[in-house]
């Protein structure tokens, strides 16, 4: 293999791995240098051996010498203050040797002269003035006493002061560019900080008031549907539709406010941790395939010499999966569906693989804007008719775009004309087998999945965990001609307790609730029902409906999703769907 193309290779991964600019700078201004220096001194050796000077190209041999052993341990290790201590090192020796002696036609001392612009952005602003400082009074010694040392170039001292005030300028210039680059990225690093934090305040204060009005939209929703009209005059019920009519444009209205909302991955994943990658793949799929097995058939070809254990983020691993089907179903509203899925091991190293992601299905007719959204197209009768609602063919894939992203991945997309291909591909560090992370349910999803009872919803036992007294009030109400029994647990702690004691068919899960949230009763359920082999179907019903909330309901363990507010006849069918097949 090419010597150059394994150079380039190991330096971008090693330029990849670093997350501090200036770090990178450095460690590319440290190449530079040390590449630069052994073409430099190579090329003037040669010209020493045609000049037949042999005690300048043994020296220049001897230089160059260094300088590739000081590359060498550069690529090998990470050692970066001790190569710049080196590299620093042998270029004053190299630039005092050539003032000494004046070099070419006595023009030696003009390489002096560049050392500042080197060292302050190698070494930094305080510690590069001092660096470049010390040499300054290095000079100043040597033009002091270099009349004492036997040596062919004389330097008076007229030039002495006229050499010393030219390298003062030169330091200056490179101090002040190096002091101005700093404050500028000092004031960008702010300004992108005070961004981040204004965007990160405006999601939240959107998320907490999506959250504040869909509650009292929901229990207006749902009594609405509680209230008998054929008990109401006309004028009354005239007057009931009206409040309804407007109760659906404000749900509208909250609806835009959850698309403002762009979703957030930080850069830095939530969790590190030691997972099965085939277990958290299968059991999101398992999902779909209980929800949609009428019509939608999932295939997962995991390639035998990938090896099942990785240290990441599973709950991150499933919502790309969950994004991408589920949008792929949004996309073909209907008829057969075939998804074939395959992961593939693209490079394996001692410490982590890169891996291959593919997933075919039915071509989506995707058509896409200029800011990367993605739209399936409506058919042509619906077009002219202006039948079809614009929001119902969005095709919304920024979760996964921004998880792949953040593993160093990019999510490509292309169509023929019986399939679309959705591909990408990112590095996960190999985890150790036998040690899963906890609450460990992925490892023996397989097992736990299969042992589902059957439940008429008119027989089963309910548990909802709600902590809003008055929305306890409203879901009983509506629910409470539909199944047997309803509990009611105020919080996840509650819910945990009670679940330990009875046995329920379904769970109905708030998400924001005090003491234990929804998201880690949920995983502290799924971690109890290892040791019993089954499965408890879990209901999220929240008012968190802005983008990735649902994935991270689905991701933790639960098996349905309804956001507030929603029909009556949607939750039943939900309930139906988990409890009677």
């Amino acid at each position: 293999m090419n010597p150059l193309y394994i150079f380039l290779a190991r330096l971008i991964k090693k330029l990849e791995q670093q997350t501090d600019l200036d770090v990178i700078n450095k460690m590319l201004i440290v190449y530079f240098i040390n590449i630069t220096g052994i073409v430099f001194v190579a090329g003037y050796a040669v010209l020493a051996l045609a000049a037949k000077n042999e005690s300048l190209m043994w020296f220049l041999l001897a230089v160059l010498f260094l300088l590739v052993i000081t590359l060498i341990i550069n690529f090998f290790t990470d050692r970066q203050p001790l190569i710049r201590i080196l590299l620093t090192s042998i270029i004053i020796v190299v630039f005092l040797y050539l003032l000494h002696t004046g070099g070419t036609l006595g023009s030696g001392h003009l390489w002096v002269l560049i050392f500042p612009v080197f060292s302050i952005p190698l070494f930094g602003l305080s510690r590069g003035n001092l660096v470049s400082f010390l040499f300054f009074l290095l000079l100043v010694a040597y033009f002091m006493f270099h009349s004492n040392v036997q040596t062919d170039q004389v330097y008076t001292a007229a030039f002495a002061v006229r050499h010393l005030g030219a390298y003062s300028v030169i330091h200056l210039l490179v101090y002040l560019n190096e002091y101005i680059k700093f404050h500028n990225y000092s004031v960008m690093e702010r300004m992108i900080i005070e961004s981040k934090n204004e965007n990160r305040q405006k999601d939240d204060f959107l998320s907490k008031l999506s959250h504040q009005i869909r509650t009292p939209l929901n229990n207006l929703t749902v009594v609405s549907n509680l209230v008998n009209k054929s008990k109401l005059d006309a004028d009354h019920r005239d007057l009931f539709d009206t409040i309804l009519a407007s109760t659906i444009n404000l749900i509208n209205v909250v609806n835009n406010i959850v698309k403002v909302s762009e979703v957030k991955i930080e850069k830095e994943l939530s969790s590190q941790v030691n997972f099965d990658l085939y277990a958290s793949v299968d059991n999101t799929l398992k999902l779909f395939r209980d929800q949609h097995k009428d019509r939608l058939e999932l295939s997962l070809r995991f390639s035998r010499n990938i090896k099942n254990n990785y240290i990441g983020d599973p709950i991150r691993i499933k919502q790309i999966f969950l994004n991408i089907i589920e949008n792929v179903i949004k996309a073909n509203p209907s008829g057969k569906m075939l998804v074939d899925i395959d992961i593939e091991l693209l490079n394996d190293q001692e410490q982590e693989s890169e891996l291959n992601f593919q997933m075919r299905c039915p071509q989506l007719h995707l058509e896409s804007d200029d800011y990367g959204n993605y739209y399936s197209r409506p058919g042509i009768d619906m077009i002219n008719e202006g039948s079809y609602q614009p929001d119902d063919y969005y095709i919304d894939f920024t979760i996964a775009k921004k998880i792949i992203e953040s593993y160093g991945g990019e999510l490509k997309i292309s169509s023929t004309s019986e399939m679309t291909l959705l591909q990408f591909s990112f590095a996960l560090r190999k985890g150790t087998a036998g040690i899963t992370h906890k609450p460990d349910f992925d490892r023996e999803a397989s097992q736990i999945l299969i042992v589902k009872n059957r439940v008429e919803l008119g027989n089963a036992n309910i548990l909802l965990v709600e902590d809003n007294a008055i929305n306890q009030k409203i879901i009983i109400l509506s629910l409470k001609n539909h199944v047997k029994n309803i509990d009611i647990a105020n919080n996840g702690k509650d819910a945990l307790d009670k679940f330990g004691t009875t046995k329920y068919d379904l769970i109905l899960m708030d998400i924001q609730m005090p003491v234990i949230n929804g998201i880690a009763a949920t995983k502290k359920i799924r971690e109890l029902e290892l040791t019993s082999n089954t499965q408890t179907p879990i209901i999220a019903i929240t008012a968190n409906a802005l983008s990735g909330d649902k994935e991270t309901c689905l991701a933790a363990g639960m098996n349905d999703y309804i956001s507030k507010p929603f029909q009556v006849d949607v939750l039943v069918n939900k309930m139906k769907v988990l409890l009677e097949t």
